[in-house]
């Protein structure tokens, strides 16, 4: 029973990806480039966002400087 669950698991594999970071996948497998490479994009993406947000806060409020909206 345990046998099926390790295989089911992928337990058995004997290529595993130590840590998330870029340096440490192997990128000739395809299946990690492909799935890294969605990760990392979308990562950006969401990151820019981010950033994209904060800066136009920032610029909306020092262009109000002291304006308030009630």
């Amino acid at each position: 029973m345990l046998a099926g669950l390790g295989k089911f698991w992928c337990v058995e594999l004997k290529s595993s990806v130590p840590s998330m970071l870029p340096w440490d996948i192997p990128w000739y497998d395809p299946s990690h480039a492909v799935f890294f490479t969605a990760v990392y994009g979308a990562l950006t993406v969401i990151g820019l966002g981010v950033l994209s947000a904060i800066f136009i806060t920032i610029r909306r409020l020092k262009k109000e400087n002291g304006q308030t909206h009630h």
